[in-house]
């Protein structure tokens, strides 16, 4: 995505966002547009197709989100504005924007191996008092690590691998 796209999604993304005066608007607008994506990809060639007119996609739109007609006039303001194929990045943005107004921090936790729910409500916890607010963290787990935890988390990449461990220590010995 080149830099006029990043701007245009951080820019549609905060006017759809500003749409919702209550956190409860926003979410349920963040969750209309993360489902519309979703259901729209399915039909990602018509809609990019540039034999298909503009009408014919704004009524596309229309039928397959009949049950969110705000949702569906802001997609046929993408295609209006010919930025169509942001639809998908715009709608991650709003999920950013609605984690940021609700106070929300992600991240990503890989293990060694599957934490039991004690220890992932540990790593929560170390993570809020470090990051601040909550922390709501996905959890997955990849054996190649041998021990320890990667954690992905606004940007930053905390590595306490055993496997990253190892391959700084050889780093250190070879260089």
């Amino acid at each position: 995505m080149n830099s006029s796209d990043r701007i245009a999604v951080q820019r549609y993304a905060a006017a759809y966002n500003e749409l919702s005066a209550t956190n409860e608007q926003a979410q349920r607008r963040a969750e209309d547009l993360q489902a519309a994506a979703g259901a729209l990809e399915a039909v990602r060639g018509y809609m990019t197709s540039p034999r298909i007119t503009a009408p014919q996609k704004k009524q596309a739109v229309r039928a397959a989100l009949k049950n969110a007609p705000e949702t569906a006039s802001f997609v046929e303001l993408l295609i209006d504005a010919k930025r169509y194929a942001l639809l998908a990045a715009v709608a991650r943005r709003v999920g950013e924007l609605l984690d940021e107004r609700l106070g929300i921090v992600r991240a990503e936790v890989v293990s060694a191996r599957a934490l039991s729910p004690e220890q992932k409500k540990q790593t929560e916890a170390a993570l809020s008092a470090r990051y601040g607010g909550k922390v709501e963290a996905s959890f997955s787990d990849d054996p190649a690590l041998l021990g320890g935890l990667k954690i992905k988390c606004r940007g930053e990449l905390i590595d306490g691998s055993l496997q990253g461990r190892l391959a700084k220590l050889q780093e250190e010995l070879t260089h």
